[in-house]
């Protein structure tokens, strides 16, 4: 069940660059300061003709302005890319005096405004040469059709070797990016940042490990993994164990060692927590459904013992207000899906009338049969799905939920209602299960493939047309730039901040490092199996950590924890724990990344059609959960709205995309 992160990520990207020899070393000295305009000897200039090009941006939000420093251009990371000589003919940054200077400002809307102000921009015609697309409402190739941005493929072919390698180190990120003309020609109609693994998720499945601590009961036997059955296939012969002793077979099982659960919170219990909990998988965090139903009989005696049984805001475990996520989540659980479209080896179907979705459904209605589900999870449709009944789980009052990070711990102790829980709640971060419980054989024992989960496809950043009025140096000089934000040093520089080398060779004013004592934001180490781990030195969760990097920006790489490297933002053991739960599986059958590449008319056409059917299902999906309506007549509802019909839509690209890759 190991998150198979791929493996090309970092890799086959640094292994292009490196062959063709672009990887530029870090550049700026302590004599590299701000307003210099040093030369080389005889008056000639290197890598340009020594030139400050001048751009304006426009960001959707920005950091430390009027507590930090009074405007983005002050931003510690700005200022020292401001500083830097750009060598436009060999890439990444020359060494003081050579090349040309870039000088960046910035436009940042008022907080709440965004929209509107990004909107307004565009109906006047009144915007800079640069804006970050995250409130654009067209594609970028529109945009660029109707005349707000310039094409860009000419400059990213001539000046940004190091996007291009990473697009051809990563090809199924390349058709999520261009536009491939009847013609066969490739078109570049913005620049996008991308995550460069699987970003570390702010939300996913939390649940009460103390309930579990006080009112689990040990199974006698548990999953046995070092058992020849359970290597070879991966779970005992049969499963769950109610089962397995019915029929007398605990092939694959072996006695349970643990009688009594305790824990130790310790000093600090986000860092010094522990308890010898072992649940029925005989893993130490829940991995099936049977773990979670074993965890659910728990909730239930602790809302129980605490009189909240008849409380509506007190259950054991809740799920959107339609029934189902549509990106998947706890559904593609059983088998795969989403409940929606989704798309499995490069086929897309539609999958809210497929066994897997109904074997979703016999779960969590029988879930909702047994007092297990929230009886009123149909009437919170104002609840952000992760977000469901804040007060309920707050208050202490809920065994799982879909949360944020910031209810890990013991952070929901200051709201609990019950004075136990004032004392011990300790809320953790887990995996989606494993079915081994509903359905056939199709539907057990396979990997949640699709779920809410960003694409590595980040922000795009536009150039409009009003950059057409620049030189082509100006904007060699500005691309230069825009290509170092993929290589490794840029996308530390933007994501992490600044070293101590980098900041000896600027002069900052504001100086936010020296404020702070910042003398570096990140340490370069190696962990004992020799990975290198970058290791920030301001805390992620605070407003100082934005306000010393320039992610902003939101342009280059974000390096996050992959196969080849660690990102150590100083998550504290229970959140870093919670988040490499949340990111165990991969999001494969999501078909999302997809749907934001039709063309116009196929996104109206598209639009239409999943609407319906979204619609449809929130209204029906709950009843055949509640035992209201059958699965046959919400069948016969689907098929009569032709969902059909929008394959052909997402087909498409779903088939670029594996061209892309090599696949035919």
């Amino acid at each position: 069940m190991k998150n198979k992160i791929v493996k090309r990520f970092l890799a086959g990207a640094l292994s292009a660059l490196l062959a063709a020899g672009l990887l530029a070393g870090c550049g700026g000295n302590a004599d590299d300061k701000k307003g210099s305009d040093e030369k080389v000897s005889g008056g000639e200039t290197k890598g340009g003709s020594g030139i400050t090009a001048e751009f304006t941006w426009w960001l959707y939000t920005h950091d430390g302005q009027g507590m930090y420093y009074e405007d983005y251009e002050d931003s510690p990371v700005v200022q020292f890319v401001n500083q830097q000589y750009w060598d436009i003919e060999n890439g990444g940054i020359a060494e003081a005096g050579n090349g040309n200077r870039l000088h960046l400002s910035f436009l940042t809307p008022i907080t709440g405004e965004e929209r509107n102000n990004f909107n307004t921009m565009l109906s006047t015609g009144d915007y800079p040469e640069m804006f970050v697309l995250h409130a654009a409402t067209e594609s970028p190739q529109a945009m660029c059709e109707s005349g707000i941005l310039m094409e860009v493929t000419e400059y990213v072919e001539k000046y940004m070797p190091n996007y291009l390698a990473y697009l051809d180190a990563n090809p199924e990120l390349k058709p999520l990016v261009t536009v491939k003309s009847d013609d066969g020609k490739i078109h570049y109609y913005a620049i996008h940042s991308f995550v460069d693994g699987v970003e570390d998720p702010w939300q996913g499945t939390c649940y009460r490990r103390d309930w579990v601590v006080k009112y689990a009961t040990p199974t006698e036997y548990v999953w046995d993994w070092d058992s020849d059955y359970v290597k070879e296939n991966g779970h005992p012969e049969v499963t769950p164990l109610e089962k397995a002793v019915k029929e007398n077979n605990l092939e694959g099982w072996k006695k349970n060692e643990v009688t009594k659960f305790t824990s130790d919170c310790g000093e600090n219990p986000s860092e010094d927590y522990t308890d010898n909990v072992v649940f029925p998988s005989g893993k130490s965090d829940p991995l099936t459904i049977s773990d979670w139903e074993w965890m659910f009989e728990a909730f239930n005696k602790a809302i129980d013992e605490r009189g909240w049984s008849g409380d509506s805001n007190s259950y054991v475990y809740t799920i959107p207000y339609s029934g189902y996520s549509g990106t998947g989540d706890l559904v593609s659980s059983f088998g795969g899906g989403t409940g929606s479209y989704y798309v499995n080896d490069g086929e897309v179907s539609y999958d809210g009338t497929s066994e897997n979705f109904r074997t979703y459904l016999e779960c969590v209605g029988n879930w909702y049969e047994k007092g297990w589900l929230d009886s009123q999870f149909n009437t919170r449709a104002n609840d952000a799905f992760y977000q469901i009944n804040t007060a309920g789980t707050n208050q202490g009052k809920v065994g799982m939920w879909c949360g944020m990070v910031s209810s890990l711990g013991t952070a929901i102790r200051v709201s609990c209602q019950n004075e136990e829980d004032m004392a011990d709640a300790y809320v953790m971060g887990c995996a989606l299960p494993i079915n081994d419980m509903y359905g056939t054989a199709e539907q057990m024992y396979k990997e949640p493939d699709a779920m809410y989960q960003q694409s590595r496809k980040g922000t795009g950043i536009g150039i409009t047309s009003k950059a057409q009025e620049k030189s082509e140096e100006e904007l060699a000089t500005l691309f230069t730039y825009l290509d170092w934000a993929y290589t490794m040093e840029g996308a530390r520089t933007i994501r992490l901040g600044l070293t101590a080398e980098q900041l000896a060779s600027v002069t900052l004013d504001p100086d936010v490092y020296a404020e702070y004592d910042v003398e570096s934001a990140y340490e370069v180490t190696e962990n004992e199996e020799g990975v290198t781990v970058y290791k920030a030195n301001v805390d992620k969760s605070s407003t100082l950590f934005n306000a010393t990097n320039g992610q902003r920006m939101d342009i280059g790489l974000k390096p996050t924890t992959n196969e080849n490297y660690i990102v150590d933002t100083g998550n504290p053991k229970v959140n870093q724990d919670a988040v490499n739960a949340w990111r165990q599986y991969l999001n494969k059958g999501n078909v999302l990344v997809y749907s934001q590449l039709l063309n116009t008319e196929e996104s109206e056409s598209y639009g239409k059609i999943s609407t319906v059917l979204a619609d449809y299902q929130a209204q029906t999906i709950p009843n055949v959960i509640k035992g209201t309506m059958n699965w046959e007549d919400y069948v016969a509802g689907i098929d009569a709205l032709e969902p059909g019909a929008a394959l052909e839509y997402l087909q498409k690209y779903v088939d670029l995309a594996n061209v892309s890759k090599g696949i035919e």
